[in-house]
């Protein structure tokens, strides 16, 4: 029994010096790389808009990996090291810590805002000052407190005496001379760690954040004089979070990226301020009612977390700056199956930011200009044709590279040297070898009109079998031939045949069989076919 005393003792004894933890702090990065990842293609404008509207959620949206080069004082046996500094959007079980020399125990990640709820609840114990106005005489006085209970009703102690706060009946205001432990704008990555020896180290630091969105846009300018335009295309780097990155590598990948629904951001810890004072001279509301003193209005309901505080900020935030740099352009190259564009030197992607970097500069693409129409069996009105430039994504029409999916403005001269915009359209991620197609308007000088020369049907059994057969005139208008594309309306329907046609028709890249008929300027072209379809 005496020597289960001793251990016991001797354990007790030795238990605060053997798991006394040292606490090790990494205010910021040395240096930090930027990889911006995207699901699907992002309208600019669109999201230009959204980071207007309040309710947005922004910084809790896109995707990217941060890479941290950082150094750090390991303590010897236990320690806890904070990585201070993270991205506000950080998806804590995404971090990956390597080249620390130690046995990680476990982590933890914190985020409790600084609010004046949680500065009093967390200051519990802590000697404030206390600064009282006379709202008569406007003097002031300025007492030592001591904070007895924290944001559920503050009470302070003052000369011996407790007093709630906001009672006084005077204007009042606590000054704190420091912050306390754990409160902060942004998360916090602690580490607990068991080394044999202290030191310095360079360690990395990975972890996925939200909050970074980044997004492609052309402008084309047509040379109709030869054929050929000149491309140039934008990458806008949108930084939704409230943490800048200054002077990081910053890379971007093309392609649909798989994201897991469960890769959300650390949610920050917020408290709410509720002070109440009780009626003056009786401490029980029936005692006050007998008094005639009515009871104090119930406080009003707290507002919705995600609207408080600095996350209000960053969802309210409409873009602070827009920076445009095209000095260089940024570099292509492979990542697995997606592409990926290097900027060409450093950057700083500040919090609250939308820059835009120049990625694609091509001259002399070749492309070619096409109307296209369906071929309806019901309609006999004259209707214009949609406009359609078309691009061959290959080395010798000019381009031969990875066009990362966005908008497209299209610039033509307007014949006294200036230019004027001629359409817009969208495109989704184009590899090399596959055609570019931009829809940017209609045509009132190119026009088609369908006449309906036959149609009926049969049955066998349960199969009903349609047989259409028209005729289609194209007009233009133009001082100069134009090249037509004309698919049947019924095209994508069950069953569907070309029987008969006056000009032999082929698939395109859309998937449907097209007629390409030329028509001269100021001419005419007519097209006779006939199909029939299923069901």
């Amino acid at each position: 029994m005496r020597r289960l005393l001793a251990i016991t003792t001797a354990l007790t004894l030795l238990a605060p010096s053997a798991w006394a933890q040292t606490e090790s702090v990494s205010a910021r990065p040395d240096k930090a790389t930027v990889v911006i990842y995207r699901d699907q293609p992002v309208d600019t404008v669109d999201l230009m808009e959204r980071s207007r509207q309040s309710w947005s959620r922004l910084d809790r949206e896109g995707l990217a990996l941060i890479i941290e080069t950082r150094t750090v004082d390991l303590p010897a046996g236990e320690g806890v090291i904070r990585f201070r500094g993270l991205a506000t959007g950080v998806v804590p079980q995404s971090a990956v810590l390597e080249g620390l020399p130690a046995h990680v125990v476990e982590r933890n990640a914190d985020f409790d805002l600084l609010t004046p709820a949680a500065l009093m609840e967390k200051s519990a114990g802590e000697v404030v000052r206390v600064v009282r106005t006379n709202p008569a005489t406007g003097e002031q006085v300025e007492k030592a407190a001591v904070i007895r209970s924290g944001a559920q009703g503050t009470v302070l102690e003052i000369d011996g005496r407790f007093e709630a706060l906001d009672c006084s009946g005077q204007t009042e205001r606590v000054i704190f001379d420091r912050i306390p432990e754990g409160l902060g704008d942004q998360p916090v990555l602690s580490v607990r760690t068991r080394a044999e020896r202290a030191g310095r180290h360079t360690v990395t630091l990975a972890y996925l954040t939200t909050g970074l969105q980044w997004s492609a846009d052309y402008v084309a300018r047509l040379d109709p004089t030869d054929g050929t335009l000149d491309l140039t295309g934008w990458l806008t780097l949108a930084n939704f979070g409230g943490t800048g990155f200054p002077d990081a590598p910053v890379q971007v990948v093309a392609g649909t990226l798989r994201k897991d629904g469960g890769t959300v951001p650390v949610e920050p810890l917020i408290r709410y301020q509720q002070n109440e004072c009780w009626p003056q001279g009786t401490t029980t509301l029936g005692s006050g009612e007998s008094y005639g003193i009515p009871p104090p209005p119930p406080p009003a309901p707290p507002p919705p977390p995600m609207m408080a505080g600095p996350v209000a900020e960053m969802a309210r935030m409409a873009v602070d700056e827009i920076v445009v740099t095209g000095s260089r352009v940024a570099r292509q190259g492979e990542l697995g199956d997606y592409k990926i564009y290097t900027l060409p030197e450093p950057t700083t992607v500040a919090a609250r930011q939308t820059k835009q970097v120049r990625f694609l500069e091509r001259e002399g693409v070749a492309y070619q200009r096409v109307y296209r129409a369906n071929v309806l069996n019901d309609d006999d009105e004259s209707r214009s044709t949609a406009i359609v430039m078309k691009l061959r994504n290959e080395e010798a029409a000019g381009l031969g590279v990875a066009l990362p999916g966005g908008s497209v403005a299209v610039m033509q001269p307007d014949g006294a040297g200036g230019v004027l915009l001629a359409g817009q359209d969208r495109f989704v991620d184009k590899g090399v070898g596959l055609p570019v197609r931009l829809s940017f308007g209609e045509s009132p000088d190119v026009r088609v009109q369908t006449r309906l020369v036959k149609s009926d049907s049969s049955t066998r059994g349960a199969v009903t079998t349609e047989r259409t057969e028209v005729e289609a005139t194209i007009t233009n208008a133009r001082s100069e031939p134009v090249t037509v594309e004309l698919v049947a309306d019924e095209a994508m329907s069950r069953g569907f045949r070309i029987r008969s046609q006056s000009i032999r028709s082929r698939i395109d890249d859309t998937g449907y069989p097209v007629w390409t008929l030329s028509v001269p300027a100021n001419g005419a072209a007519t097209l006779k076919a006939a199909w029939t379809t299923t069901d």
